[in-house]
């Protein structure tokens, strides 16, 4: 037999929605590198915060900038572009402070990798800004050795940084990679030439693309500062976007450029600049 209750109904209220960054905080916290290997080795904080120092950019990383022990990747916007991309991650590493005493990095290099663009060497890495007798750079024949030979440094614990330049990397790979970073408090960085095609577990993808840049204030003729268009297509934490950056070689420094036009670089006169008629006079 039913009885009559006079119970009232259930309260049907839906919970406020929490606003997006609120959301975005709470996601960074769950995906924050995980502190066992910190605490094991007593090392505290491995690193201040990664971020570009430039407000417009670093609002689309999660609030700690990019994460130290993560997997990060590039690619180049077309074949061509490679050497930017390769180029940008080691800038974007230049920025990395560890605390922890760390200071060597490992730099990995398939045989394709080589072929297309060619092997990383001591000048150039000291061009960007980097130390070549801190900078330990492999060889290797395969790809899937690559791989193996980047989860082999992150799991030592004793590199700042693990780079690798390669033609692809599968979801399974990444994910390891992923973990390794994590737990070692070492940041994973790939050079990939696969476009970005496959999925992946890393925390930040970015696609590098080559822009004309102004000549150098000194010679009208000689190339002046890198300037790129950076997609940051894929984010934990943050949101996707586009910049047009110009990085300074000799400070370390990116800053923001108004966007080009879809054209040429504008051709540059054969006569010599005021700056350079004045040098030469000076020298006789």
């Amino acid at each position: 037999m039913l009885h009559r209750t006079d119970s009232p109904p259930p309260d049907k209220t839906v919970a406020p929605v929490a606003p997006l960054d609120e959301l975005r905080r709470r996601i960074a916290a769950i995906e924050r590198p995980a502190p066992a290997f910190q605490e094991s080795h007593g090392t505290g904080t491995p690193a201040l915060p990664w971020t570009f120092d430039l407000a417009p950019l670093d609002q689309a990383l999660p609030p700690e900038g990019l994460a130290v022990g993560g997997l990060h990747e590039t690619t180049g916007g077309e074949h061509r572009d490679e050497p930017a991309a390769l180029a940008f991650i080691l800038a974007m590493l230049r920025r990395l402070e560890r605390r922890d005493g760390r200071d060597t990095i490992l730099l990995c290099q398939s045989d394709a990798a080589r072929r297309r663009f060619g092997r990383a060497y001591g000048h150039g890495l000291a061009a960007i800004g980097l130390d070549p007798d801190k900078t330990l750079i492999a060889d290797i024949r395969r790809d899937q050795d690559v791989l193996w030979a980047v989860e082999e440094g992150l799991t030592s614990g004793a590199l700042a940084a693990v780079v690798a330049d390669l033609d692809t990397a599968p979801f399974t790979a990444t994910r390891r990679l992923s973990l390794a970073a994590r737990e070692s408090a070492t940041p994973a960085l790939l050079v990939r030439a696969d476009g970005l095609g496959p999925s992946s577990a890393a925390m930040t993808r970015w696609r590098v693309s080559t822009l004309p840049g102004t000549p150098d204030t000194t010679d009208q003729r000689a190339p002046g500062l890198p300037r790129w268009r950076l997609e940051l297509v894929r984010c934990r934490g943050g949101r996707p976007a586009t910049f047009t950056m110009e990085w300074n070689r000799e400070t370390g420094d990116f800053r923001l450029v108004a966007a080009l036009a879809d054209r040429p670089a504008a051709p540059v006169s054969g006569e010599r600049g005021p700056v350079v008629d004045r040098a030469i006079r000076r020298t006789g």
